[in-house]
């Protein structure tokens, strides 16, 4: 389909069939004409897309659409609301972004990305970018943020985690996991794991409801200098979003209170049995990161998880290279303001806008959408 015959305008509700066929093309490795309709799928989008708590009318998805109405591109798009220093703000984050044919319509990522930096929003972020998206980001002068672009991964079981990594690519691999589970074990007992360095642990973590969990969130994320203006509400909709996606295995809510009764310290992680542990959302009074990585580590292992990662926060950083975790290049987070004192907290790492603060509350992340 050329370029020269397709526009770009607003996503609609009558567009959610083309855009449910399109995901799963690019991201789900469906075959063309052999892609079936998925009900969970569908409500998914209207969902993240349509029913979102801070929806607004000027900051809307974006697609390509070709002769017949036909979808062959998409960028998502997903409304926040934050606050820096006392000031409230309007940003969006750009995501999920599909061309159905690159090759006949060349430009149509690009111009899907200008048609949503030319949006409303006083900042505009993604932390999804792949190797592609960020080249787009970069062309038109807009550089990755370093410290919130880093991926790691701490490996707790190293047997088990390279069976984990290697059925990626190889699947029949996966009746090789008992095999790994013996070797770890064989490992453990000539070298006991230890997450602490032999030192009491300062801080006492214990499992809480989602509910729990949140009411911690809305205490510590003003500890931070640019955070989401989150309430019950709408916090509590983005939890209830990322608590469905079982794809990635079953959620766990951690939280630790200081002397006086108040949460220091919180983290929610999707927990796997032999599989990759995957952290949702890590926050922390600044003296007590390194409480945090302690006790995420320590509690993934004791539940079994081969290994467990997440996208970087800068606050985190140094704790997570002390326990020797692993660092890696797999998601790219770009941020672009016009005012570019919005940029100094992303800058300093003092922004709290990632996890379920940024994109990845999104049940299109994670999820199986099997029927």
């Amino acid at each position: 389909m050329s370029g020269q015959t397709t526009i770009i305008r607003d996503f609609e509700r009558g567009d959610i069939d083309g855009v449910a066929r399109l995901f799963q093309l690019t991201f789900r490795g469906a075959s063309k004409g052999k892609v079936s309709p998925s009900v969970s799928l569908n409500a998914c989008l209207e969902q993240s897309f349509f029913q979102h708590p801070w929806a607004d009318p000027g900051i809307s998805s974006k697609v390509v659409v070709g002769e017949g109405g036909h979808v062959s591109g998409f960028i998502g798009v997903l409304p926040a609301r934050l606050e820096i220093d006392g000031r409230s703000i309007t940003a969006a984050f750009a995501g999920s972004m599909m061309v159905e044919n690159p090759k006949a319509d060349p430009l149509a990522g690009a111009r899907l990305l200008r048609a949503f930096l030319a949006g409303p929003q006083d900042i505009s972020l993604t932390e999804t970018a792949n190797s592609t998206a960020l080249g787009m980001w970069q062309k038109l002068g807009h550089p990755l943020d370093p410290g919130y672009s880093f991926n790691w991964m701490k490996v707790l079981r190293p047997v088990s985690t390279g069976m984990q990594l290697m059925e990626r690519s190889l699947p029949v691999a996966r009746v090789l996991r008992p095999l790994g589970r013996i070797a770890d074990r064989a490992v453990s007992v000539i070298r006991p794991p230890s997450f602490t360095g032999g030192e009491a642990r300062r801080l006492e973590f214990r499992d809480v409801t989602m509910q729990e969990f949140g009411n911690a969130l809305l205490s510590l994320k003003d500890a931070y200098a640019m955070r989401p203006a989150w309430d019950d509400g709408t916090l509590g909709w983005f939890l209830d979003q990322a608590e469905q996606k079982r794809n990635l295995g079953y959620p766990e809510w951690r939280v630790a209170h200081g002397p006086d009764g108040r949460p220091v310290a919180a983290y929610a992680y999707f927990a796997k049995m032999g599989g990759i542990g995957w952290v949702l959302q890590a926050v922390s009074l600044p003296a007590r990161a390194a409480d945090l990585v302690d006790d995420l580590f320590a509690h993934a292992h004791a539940y079994g998880c081969a290994s467990v990662r997440g996208a970087a926060h800068p606050w985190l950083i140094p704790s997570l290279m002390q326990k020797r975790a692993i660092f890696m290049g797999r998601a790219f987070y770009v941020a672009h303001a016009r005012d570019k004192s919005l940029l100094e907290p992303i800058k300093a790492g003092q922004a709290l806008i990632s996890g379920l603060a940024g994109e990845s509350w999104m049940r299109l992340i994670g999820d199986r959408f099997d029927d």
